[in-house]
């Protein structure tokens, strides 16, 4: 069983795109801080491979988001997009008892980079500035862009390459990925307060507070068994792209 043609085209717009926005942000690519930035990459990696299977969809959700969503706000375009794909990377690894997917896993990454991408052009949008001076505010905003920039690909792949509602799957992936995306920028919009009067170090101090999100969904959930993951919820099939 092949996928479909369309299935195949949106996968590849989605890649390629994604690639160009990396090779963007590598061609000016900076860094202020690089124990900061190092200390970041390393904690979203850990927070990014403990995973929840998400019922009725063929993927899981990782807690890796609020040191996305600091990376975006307070460090540089390649370095935000470091830290959420390698993060993303470091997801799609998958067990012991699986098979690596490098179509799933590549699919992932290029769409995570356009995320972030919407995110920051929303964060420094100068008239959403313009209306409040709370950068935590701006984040909680720019936070439903990374949501809807995120969810959406991932609902119109699983869409065509399994003849779903794409408006139904991701309304289902809504529905169980969207409070964590609440209490994510919540997170998130609080750790930049305390990082102006305290310093960078807060973000990492965040991991057990994630750990704590990804025992409580677990347990909701009834530990369901585990399938390939994604950022929020993975295309089964978007390794059929390339045949059967």
């Amino acid at each position: 069983m092949k996928t479909s043609r369309s299935a195949q085209l949106f996968i590849a717009l989605v890649i390629l795109s994604g690639f160009a926005v990396l090779a963007h942000a590598v061609l000016h690519a900076q860094s202020a801080d690089h124990v900061r930035f190092v200390s970041f990459l390393l904690v979203a990696c850990l927070a990014a491979r403990l995973k929840v299977k998400l019922p009725g969809l063929t993927g899981s959700m990782s807690v890796n988001l609020p040191f996305i969503l600091v990376a975006v706000a307070e460090m540089s375009p390649s370095e935000a997009l470091a830290v959420a794909c390698f993060s993303t990377f470091v997801q799609c690894l998958p067990r012991a008892t699986q098979k690596f997917n490098t179509v799933q896993a590549i699919f992932n990454f290029s769409n995570m980079a356009l995320a972030v991408a919407a995110t920051r052009l929303l964060f420094g949008y100068p008239a959403l500035n313009n209306m409040t001076s709370s950068h935590g505010l701006v984040l909680a905003l720019a936070a439903g862009g990374f949501f809807v920039a995120n969810t959406v690909p991932v609902a119109i792949v699983i869409s065509l390459t399994e003849a779903k509602n794409a408006l139904k799957v991701w309304g289902n992936i809504f529905q169980l990925s969207f409070p964590y995306f609440v209490a994510s920028a919540a997170i998130a919009g609080l750790v930049l307060a305390a990082t102006v009067k305290i310093g960078w170090q807060v973000p990492l101090f965040v991991l057990p507070v994630m750990f704590g999100v990804f025992h409580s969904y677990k347990s909701y959930f009834g530990g369901a068994k585990e399938t390939t993951p994604a950022p929020v919820a993975v295309a089964a099939r978007a390794a059929m792209a390339t045949g059967d």
